[in-house]
């Protein structure tokens, strides 16, 4: 509810932009739309943007999931497969979310991706094919 009043002034402002550029003709109204969706957009898109920023962050092993910290929230995870980027980074993929995790080392990444086997079984490994 807070969020549908919060969107309610810019409905309206882009409602006043489509009418005043509508009456410029069809050049206008496409003028307009654009003007409206690069309004509206661009708060989603930063949003968005900022939302996949890299943060540091910690893992913590819990029965047979883990938990990943960013930021200030722990999130569950139940990964299902690991999926090898580089020899420091892999992506842990769960039921509809991911996460990109970078190691300082690659032998930190593959303690990690040891423990990960060792505390879950049936998560499945990928390894990326590199073409050189």
């Amino acid at each position: 509810m807070i969020q549908l009043l919060a969107f309610l002034p810019r409905a309206i402002i882009a409602a006043v932009i489509l009418i005043f550029f509508g009456s410029f003709g069809t050049f206008g109204i496409f003028l307009g739309i654009a003007l409206v969706i690069v309004y509206i957009g661009l708060p989603f898109w930063v949003v968005f943007v900022r939302a996949r920023r890299p943060t540091p962050g910690w893992l913590r092993f819990e029965g047979t999931s883990i938990v990943v910290r960013t930021s200030s929230d722990w999130v569950y995870v139940s990964p299902k497969t690991i999926e090898w980027k580089t020899p420091v980074s892999f992506v842990i993929k769960s039921q509809g979310s991911k996460y990109d995790l970078l190691f300082p080392t690659s032998e930190s990444a593959g303690r990690a991706s040891v423990m990960l086997r060792t505390a879950i079984p049936m998560i499945q490994e990928l390894q990326v094919e590199v073409q050189i």
